[in-house]
């Protein structure tokens, strides 16, 4: 866990140019309009762990940007399911996550967005960063 190294990755993310289409880079996942990543050690001693991690990044994030709003996912799907178009990388992020926080990040014109990926019980679970320009549904 190195929270200086996760920020610098968010910042990164902040002002790199997106991929033309789906891909990698040697940070990151993505495709037009945004990044997705894992941030973390990737191997948590404890899902208590996680969370800690988890919460000092909100910290950090709202220190910066303010408070998160907050987002269930399962409004997501529930719209997509219903025929709305959910843009790919909320509907990706909302697959593998319940609670997603949101921080508009001022003259970036981008979204930063920190999850725990958690949804599949079996799998252990990821501190996911997405970066878009992508509006909120």
């Amino acid at each position: 866990m190195d929270l200086a190294k996760d920020l610098a990755l968010t910042d990164l993310l902040c002002t790199e140019a997106f991929l033309p289409e789906r891909g990698r880079t040697e940070f990151a996942r993505g495709g037009p309009g945004y990044y997705i990543t894992e941030l973390g050690t990737g191997s948590w001693p404890s899902t208590d762990d996680l969370y800690a991690y988890e919460a000092a990044l909100v910290q950090r994030y709202d220190e910066r940007w303010g408070t998160a709003s907050r987002w269930g996912s399962v409004t997501f799907m529930e719209r997509s399911t219903r025929g709305e178009d959910i843009a790919e990388p909320w509907v990706l992020l909302g697959t593998r996550a319940d609670d997603l926080r949101t921080w508009d990040v001022p003259g970036k014109g981008r979204w930063v967005n920190l999850a725990v990926a958690d949804r599949d019980r079996e799998a252990q679970p990821e501190l996911l960063l997405m970066v878009t320009d992508i509006a909120p549904p």
